[in-house]
């Protein structure tokens, strides 16, 4: 339903107003709180502490202040992204469901990491050495269940997801293409806006990498491993080739890994649709909505849609998705 214009702004207003309260101030109030009370702790602890418990107890070791720091740093970055790609709104002044998992999750995570930090210390007071501190795995479960009841409640105290639909247009096939090679290739590409969330995301990555070398080195294989694949995956899918000639619909990243193709056999219609990529799908990148429909979401307005034989549909945001559209149409009618 759209909203007559008197109506926005007041609407964007108190969705700001929950946004900095529930995303922003609470979670980082709930973190200064803990990291006051950890700091209290500082002179009944270990030092080192005990930082990363393994199956057979403390198998990492790090300073107090890093682990009242790390809470902090943590709930700050998400917070301030999530108030940041929360603060438009949607396109009537409404508060989509994106946002509301974004702001949810901020409280989640300070609730969570910093009754989980607060716990591995508090069992580790009046310890001579941390390696004797108990297990805290019962801790980060209670952890877990308190931040999701608090996270539950911070969604029903949002306001009502704004729906937005679209409706596709359909695309008709090329006159007098029918005895032509049709072929059609362009790259699509996300905006230096994302470019710049994925950047901060990725400082965070590296940050918390850096924190585990200096904490526990030996336990840090891993983490690098799937910190360097994350990184990679990311980046590789901020650009995309998209290619239409005889073979279908056929598109791939900046790497060439993710990639999908559709063969003219498998397309049902093909369609022109203009996309809300955080209202309709939740973000940019290789997404799935909440309707059933995926696809190379990179930029907001036009998309081509393909429609497959088994009703699947399929999006691809670019610039001259007309064009795109009407040459598909033609293969897939061929």
């Amino acid at each position: 339903m759209t909203l007559p214009a008197e109506n926005v702004a007041p609407q964007l207003t108190r969705n700001r107003r929950l946004i900095i309260v529930i995303g922003v101030i609470i979670p980082l109030l709930i973190t200064l709180a803990a990291a006051f009370v950890m700091a209290l702790w500082i002179p009944e602890l270990p030092s080192p502490v005990a930082s990363h418990w393994g199956t057979s107890g403390p198998d990492g070791y790090s300073t107090a202040g890093s682990v009242i720091a790390l809470p902090l740093l943590f709930t700050l970055v998400f917070a301030a992204l999530a108030a940041f790609a929360s603060w438009r709104g949607g396109p009537h002044g409404g508060m989509l469901w994106a946002h509301k998992i974004l702001i949810a999750t901020s409280m989640f995570l300070a609730i969570s990491i910093s009754v989980t930090a607060a716990g591995s210390l508090a069992v580790q007071r009046g310890l001579e050495n941390a390696e004797n501190a108990p297990g805290i795995g019962g801790i980060a479960l209670a952890a877990f269940a308190i931040a999701l009841v608090m996270a539950f409640f911070a969604w029903l105290i949002l306001p009502a997801a704004e729906q937005i639909t679209s409706t596709p247009v359909a695309a008709k096939p090329i006159e007098g293409a029918v005895t032509q090679r049709v072929y059609f290739s362009t790259s699509t590409r996300v905006g230096p806006g994302v470019v710049v969330v994925v950047a901060v995301a990725l400082v965070a990555l590296g940050a918390a990498l850096a924190v585990q070398a200096v904490t526990n080195p030996a336990e840090l294989l891993l983490p690098a491993v799937i910190g360097l694949f994350i990184i990679a995956l990311a980046i590789s899918t901020l650009s995309w080739r998209v290619t239409i000639d005889q073979r279908g619909l056929r598109v791939r990243s900046a790497l060439g890994v993710p990639r999908t193709t559709i063969a003219p056999e498998h397309i049902d219609s093909v369609a022109v649709v203009d996309v809300n990529p955080i209202g309709e799908f939740g973000g940019y990148g290789w997404r799935w909505a909440p309707d059933g429909r995926s696809g190379i979401v990179l930029s907001k307005g036009e998309a081509i849609e393909v429609t497959r034989m088994n009703g699947k549909r399929f999006i691809v945001t670019m610039h001259d998705a007309q064009r795109a559209a009407e040459a598909l149409a033609t293969v897939a009618k061929k």
